[in-house]
């Protein structure tokens, strides 16, 4: 019995997108690594950890300390999970965009950028709280806005 050409095609198209979602996955797995490791310690106040996971560029303009107020002041510190809507790698550059939930059952929005440095993800900018597109590129000569991490 002949296979119809219709479900042939489908199911390489099927397969495709299978493989393409995996592979999509598999390559912004580190963002997510790093950026979970990173709040994680923020929120057990582990600071010099979660430092270890900012690009150059950001420790350059915030220290441990910074971080630490920063953390403290905001609802990073009281960081439970987080989920990622949308997740994305360009050369050496990716994004996270998604929500915190906070212990006390908060949702807020978040977009984080990381660059890849010697080989590693670091975290660039963070920007939570806002409904803004995450597709915005940052832009290293705008000015901050209040829900920008210290840094960015």
């Amino acid at each position: 019995m002949k296979k119809k050409p219709f479900l042939v095609i489908v199911s390489v198209c099927a397969a495709i997108g299978i493989v393409a979602f995996v592979g999509a996955l598999g390559m912004t797995s580190n963002l997510v690594t790093v950026t979970d490791a990173f709040l994680c310690e923020l929120s057990q106040g582990d600071y010099d950890a979660a430092y270890g996971h900012l690009s150059r560029e950001f420790t350059g303009d915030t220290s441990v300390e910074e971080l630490q107020v920063f953390a403290q002041e905001s609802a990073l510190a009281d960081y439970s999970e987080a989920t990622w809507w949308q997740r994305s790698v360009e050369g050496d550059e990716g994004f996270l965009d998604g929500e915190i939930e906070t212990e006390g059952g908060e949702f807020i929005p978040v977009t984080i950028w990381l660059l890849k440095e010697d080989d590693s993800w670091k975290i660039y900018q963070i920007d939570w709280g806002t409904d803004e597109s995450c597709t915005d590129e940052p832009h290293a000569d705008e000015t901050p806005v209040e829900d920008t991490a210290p840094g960015s």
